[in-house]
């Protein structure tokens, strides 16, 4: 039998982590003296303090370490950890590189102007988003909600009379919110049309803040991330000092090709 600390010299484990790893379940003492309560080791438990310490040197947690030395299997335990291990690094790899994305992102030229605007009518349905949700997913189902609201003003002769935009408000719970999709129209719908769930309204003549993303010169944008257009116009009325409603952002895609488009985001910041 070996004292605790012979085996602890034998197997490389400190008497602390010995001490440690009994009371957790991980490794057990072969006997412990009734009267003094030292911890004595057999000869045999030397591979199991060996692997141990392996172990736990290539990050196993303790459950899994205490498994691999109960089932006498520590070869699949590393292999499952490793995996496990792996696959974080290729998510914080990820992550990373798609906060280096976001940083050149903001860091890219977006053109910031004022101005004049006429009164505008439009009409609009609203999506109810998580704000933890998938964005792909809310990205189809807008676009999907903007194409039914068109088919319903081109089969009732109202338009549209220009590009639609989005805007977002808040939601009714802390991780809810609502994209509102509009289309501007030549002449105010009448009330009511569209049904529940439509709104008809009228964008008043207006003085507002611009700001223009350009793909040619934006460069990719990550995933996830407030759009650079956005960071570029909150920028700017900071440093105006302005007051604004953040729930009134409009934001516009100008230009269909995937690689020569534009993205405005505009608020309104005085009106007559």
């Amino acid at each position: 039998m070996l004292s605790i600390g012979e085996f602890a010299n034998m197997t490389g484990l400190s008497v602390k982590a010995l001490r440690h790893y009994d009371e957790k379940g991980v490794l057990s003492p072969a006997e412990v003296d009734a009267a003094t309560g030292y911890r004595r080791y057999s000869e045999g438990q030397v591979r199991s303090g060996a692997l141990v310490r392996a172990m736990r040197d290539a990050g196993l947690p303790l459950p899994a370490v205490a498994a691999a030395v109960r089932d006498g299997d520590a070869a699949s335990a590393l292999d499952e950890h490793r995996q496990r291990v792996l696959a974080d690094r290729a998510r914080e790899d990820a992550a990373f590189e798609n906060a280096r994305l976001v940083v050149s992102s903001f860091a890219a030229p977006v053109e910031v102007t004022e101005r004049e605007s006429h009164a505008r009518p439009y009409v609009a349905r609203a999506l109810a988003v998580r704000t933890d949700g998938d964005h792909e997913t809310d990205d189809e189902a807008a676009n999907d909600l903007l194409m039914g609201l068109l088919a319903d003003l081109r089969s009732d002769g109202l338009g549209p009379s220009g590009q639609f935009w989005t805007a977002v408000r808040e939601g009714d719970a802390p991780d809810r919110a609502e994209v509102v999709c509009c289309w501007p129209t030549a002449e105010p719908a009448p009330d009511g049309w569209g049904g529940p769930g439509t709104v008809v309204g009228v964008l008043p003549e207006r003085r507002e803040l611009v700001a223009t993303w350009r793909s040619a010169t934006g460069g990719p944008l990550p995933e996830g991330s407030v759009h650079p257009a956005v960071v570029a116009l909150f920028d700017a009325v900071a440093a105006r000092g302005v007051a604004v409603s953040h729930d009134e952002v409009r934001q516009a895609v100008l230009g269909r090709d995937e690689h020569d488009h534009s993205v405005e985001v505009s608020v309104t910041i005085e009106q007559p």
